[in-house]
């Protein structure tokens, strides 16, 4: 009798054959180019990433009866996450890079006031004569703060933001002793009535 051939169940990718140590020598560029599975916990060492982050959209996606394995590439096996970074790195670079930008080590109060973007309320205070307790206060106290003066407190990331573009110039308004907020008009076509017209 001839012997049946096995079947082969496959149960890796080529890319999930070897688990790889991060060189602490790459870039971030550099890391996200590789194939290859890698422990989370070296991942963020080289990306700017909180790896609370990652598990909480592994979470999100766990709840939308989705595989984050398949999804983003990031999975807890026994006591650790590793990370896929085939599927992990444009997943990373859509959903987990962050939004919000870094001061530039030579930029004072007036560089940073012509940027465009959103930075973290406690870096802009860095650079400029207001501190984040009386920021916090005006965009609490500021009906429409984001769109007035672009200070908000951003949910997913739990912490005030700054909108570069909208608070720029509500400062340069505010030091210069403009009002800050467009005068309310009256409605438009009445006049005021001259006396003796009937």
């Amino acid at each position: 009798m001839a012997k049946e051939k096995r079947k082969v169940v496959r149960i890796f990718e080529a890319d999930e054959m070897e688990l790889m140590a991060v060189n602490s020598r790459w870039t971030p560029e550099e890391l996200l180019a590789q194939e290859g599975i890698f422990f989370l916990k070296d991942v963020v060492k080289i990306l700017p990433l909180d790896p609370v982050k990652v598990k909480k959209k592994a979470n999100e996606i766990r709840a939308r009866q989705q595989e984050p394995w398949a999804v983003m590439g990031a999975r807890k096996v026994w006591n650790h996450w590793i990370v896929r970074m085939k599927v992990f790195a444009p997943f990373y670079k859509l959903h987990l890079v962050s939004k919000v930008r870094k001061l530039e080590k030579d930029w004072n109060g007036n560089t940073l006031l012509e940027q465009k973007g959103l930075f973290y309320l406690t870096d802009v205070c860095k650079l400029i004569p207001f501190s984040t307790h009386q920021l916090r206060y005006q965009a609490k106290s500021t009906t429409d703060a984001k769109q007035k003066i672009g200070i908000f407190k951003d949910e997913e990331i739990n912490s005030f933001v700054v909108d570069m573009e909208i608070f720029g110039l509500w400062v340069k308004r505010l030091w210069m002793g403009l009002p800050t907020e467009p005068r309310k008009r009256g409605k438009t076509g009445s006049r005021s009535k001259r006396k003796g017209a009937s």
